[in-house]
């Protein structure tokens, strides 16, 4: 049951990106990674053995970018439209080139922005570069998740070389945060909790991962690391989300929750888009409940991108589901 989880994330992201934090955190670090390891467990419903998407690979990509893609593109046409208008921001700088375009309208070069500068100055979806890190994720995830034995060494390397970051023997922020190589083993750690859940495989690696991580904090702690972007908040996205997806994954789905976990996506993908228009037509100026004025346009908004272009995909992507079997009841 992940629904309303989905969107309480989504929020911490949105409220993140308004300028809300936590003793000078940023809230919506741990956020990203906790999506990250609840899609690793999706993934790997999808993809359990005997689904039909285990059969067929491009089952899985077609509903994947079923469910990632539109409204994704309508979003992005907020963006594009903000930036057209002249709304001001870091990410709406660029000219609006072939290649920033091309980088926007493809979103896995977005991961890569930090060795491609232009991309971030044109970045009408700024939170899109995760999604970048996502669709790397999926094009190995039918390759990685028959093999256990691959998913922990992957998984322990990626650790390490998430430790090293956290050391600052690499650049923590990329390696720590952006990039697959330092993240792959969030995505396989909700994965692997639905293989114990549903598969019977031992929890004795998630609690190592636990543990590793735990140990990595105190560290970070003890070497007055912890302003260190953003070392603590991937940290804490994992000592308290894991946890927290035990928990809930134990619990039936519910036809409420579904129907909440619905709005999280446009949350998470409109916030700039509706924080640009709306402080262009005024909504958004002034001291009289901006936020409670943002958040309500942030999931108007949402709504709105669902109904519109996800909700008349649904059908399509549940009969990709099934492929002639029953559906994951885990699956979002």
């Amino acid at each position: 049951m992940f629904g309303s989880l989905r969107l309480i994330l989504a929020l911490m992201v949105a409220l993140a990106h308004a300028g809300v934090s936590v003793a000078g955190h940023h809230l919506g670090v741990p956020a990203v990674v906790v999506f990250y390891m609840l899609s690793g467990y999706v993934v790997a419903s999808l993809l359990a053995p005997g689904s039909p998407m285990s059969k067929a690979s491009s089952l899985f990509y077609r509903e994947r970018a079923l469910r990632l893609l539109p409204q994704y593109y309508f979003f992005l046409g907020l963006g594009a439209l903000a930036w057209w208008l002249g709304a001001s921001s870091p990410f709406l700088t660029g000219s609006g080139s072939a290649f920033q375009w091309l980088g926007n309208l493809s979103i896995v070069p977005l991961n890569y922005f930090m060795v491609a500068p232009s991309l971030e100055q044109f970045m009408p979806v700024p939170p899109a570069w995760s999604l970048g890190l996502e669709l790397q994720f999926y094009l190995l995830a039918p390759w990685l998740m028959p093999r256990p034995r691959l998913m922990l060494r992957l998984g322990a390397a990626t650790l390490g070389v998430s430790a090293l970051a956290t050391a600052g023997w690499l650049q923590t922020d990329w390696f720590g945060y952006r990039l697959l190589c330092g993240n792959l083993y969030l995505f396989l750690a909700g994965a692997w909790l639905y293989r114990c859940r549903r598969e019977g495989a031992s929890m004795a690696p998630l609690l190592a991962l636990w543990c590793a991580v735990a140990a990595m904090a105190i560290w970070t702690a003890a070497a007055h690391r912890w302003r260190v972007p953003f070392t603590v908040e991937v940290q804490l996205g994992v000592l308290l989300g894991l946890p927290l997806l035990a928990l809930l994954a134990r619990r039936s789905r519910q036809h409420w929750d579904d129907a909440v976990g619905r709005a999280a996506y446009g949350v998470f993908l409109g916030h700039f888009p509706v924080m640009w228009l709306g402080g262009m037509v005024g909504w958004l100026s002034g001291d009289a409940h901006p936020m409670a004025v943002y958040l309500v346009l942030v999931l108007a908004a949402s709504v709105l991108g669902h109904m519109l272009v996800e909700r008349p995909l649904l059908a399509w992507r549940h009969t990709l589901r099934r492929g002639g079997l029953r559906a994951s009841s885990e699956a979002k």
